[in-house]
């Protein structure tokens, strides 16, 4: 049976966004604020919300680690924070000043790709926060992104339907056109699928 725990309606706008860590609930909203949450007991923490992006905060995402958190806006930017103080990190603009629609950490943590609204995927290296490659797909938006359990690869969705596979050196190992409506999310299986 499920049963609602909590209710939080602190975002003065809509919601598009929530990630876990193993002690934290991380919301992002159409406010330009990301807040941060304790899973023990779901208060606000006290250096919450977080302020910095000007426009609409799309996706966030947490660090396997827990220690860090990404997010993402249409300001263009791609912005690493502390989860347990506030503090910014790194500030990472993505080629062009495209709007960044989506983020997501490798499994360990050693890149971050962001995926902006005209089709540029970029591979950020998470200690020097440095761009280390950037690729592009040929239509939409990119809206969704997911890396293989062993980062090796990793997987875009587009706002057209198109899923393209990436390696971790941004070589492109496959791209079709999957649905007719648009992707707005995928992921990979932790076990092999035959």
């Amino acid at each position: 049976m499920v049963k609602l725990i909590h209710t939080l309606a602190d975002h003065s706008d809509d919601v598009n966004c929530c990630a876990f860590s193993s002690s934290l609930l991380a919301t992002c909203s159409l406010d330009k604020t990301i807040r941060l949450y304790s899973l023990s007991n779901f208060a606000e923490l006290p250096h919450s919300p977080l302020k910095f992006h000007t426009y609409a905060v799309h996706c966030c995402c947490f660090s396997p680690s827990g220690h860090i958190l990404a997010s993402c806006s249409t300001d263009g930017t791609t912005v690493l924070w502390s989860a347990h103080s506030g503090q910014t990190l790194a500030v990472m603009e993505q080629p062009g000043g495209s709007p960044v629609r989506v983020c997501r950490f490798s499994p360990d943590s050693s890149c971050l790709a962001s995926g902006g609204a005209d089709g540029t995927v970029v591979l950020w290296n998470t200690q020097s926060h440095k761009l280390y490659r950037c690729g592009s797909v040929k239509d939409g938006s990119l809206v969704a992104c997911a890396f293989s359990p062993n980062g090796n690869l990793f997987v875009t969705g587009s706002s057209c339907g198109d899923l393209t596979l990436w390696d971790d050196k941004m070589r492109c190992l496959h791209s079709e056109k999957a649905h007719d409506l648009g992707i707005t999310c995928c992921d990979f299986s932790s076990q092999p699928v035959s």
